[in-house]
């Protein structure tokens, strides 16, 4: 029995003698392991946000970009195929309407309308039936008669996240290279600043009976940002009618 008791206490004492770790080491241990894992995790959540930002910044560039060249397309092509009436229907600062045929042989006439809704640019086409030249219809409803936006055509939404949806379009009665950066806005964060006369000068007498058959170019800007960012992009070009009321 003593020999048992006395082998009992020489693998106690041996287990005593081996190394481990004391419960405050193991409170440090699980202190740092959660200071890590914080840390990786605010990290990784960082560049998870960049990424996403980027990701919606290249998704929103591509939009606006693809947006502006088609509506300088549709713009510069204006016409309604006579020298009397003019091509645009009317227009603001957050819209304009306008006649533009299509690409197709024979051509159709579309009156075409740009406009601000909310923070959105949207886009609605309405299309004549008829080819033969003015009076365009669709339906045998004159397209003159036809105002846009409808309830019954497609509506197509371009782009959103606009900052400045009140200022969008500008209209001026010159064109490139008429038209000069203005010097008193020179500073200015917008991407474009020109300098050109309103149709809607009073002082012009020419435009004070038809504003809208004196515009030459308009100008667009939309101050953007994507969903979640405080950074704003600004985006611009500058569309040319190549219309003329007295050719």
């Amino acid at each position: 029995m003593s020999r048992r008791t006395s082998g009992f206490r020489r693998r106690l004492a041996a287990l005593r003698g081996e190394g481990g770790f004391t419960l405050i080491e193991l409170l440090i241990v699980v202190a740092l392991v959660g200071i890590t894992s914080a840390m990786f995790e605010t990290t990784f959540g960082t560049i998870v946000n960049r990424s996403n930002q980027v990701q919606a910044q290249n998704i929103l560039q591509t939009e606006v970009r693809g947006s502006l060249n088609q509506f300088v397309s549709d713009l510069r092509n204006s016409t309604y195929e006579d020298v009397v009436t003019s091509p645009v229907v009317n227009f603001a600062n957050n819209y304009v309407t306008f006649y533009s045929p299509d690409h197709q042989a024979p051509a159709h006439m579309r009156k075409i309308r740009y406009w601000v809704d909310g923070t959105t640019l949207k886009r609605q086409v309405v299309t004549s039936t008829n080819t033969d030249g003015p009076p365009w219809a669709k339906n045998g409803t004159d397209l003159q008669n036809i105002t846009l936006p409808t309830a019954t055509d497609p509506v197509q939404s371009l782009f959103n996240s606009i900052k400045n949806p009140s200022t969008v379009f500008k209209y001026c009665i010159q064109s490139p290279p008429d038209m000069t950066v203005d010097s008193t806005n020179s500073t200015s964060v917008e991407l474009i600043t020109w300098n050109c006369t309103d149709p809607n000068n009073t002082t012009i007498t020419a435009c004070q009976a038809n504003p809208r058959s004196c515009i030459k170019s308009v100008v667009v800007r939309a101050d953007v940002s994507t969903l979640g960012s405080t950074t704003r992009y600004n985006y611009g070009t500058v569309a040319t009618i190549r219309w003329n009321g007295n050719a």
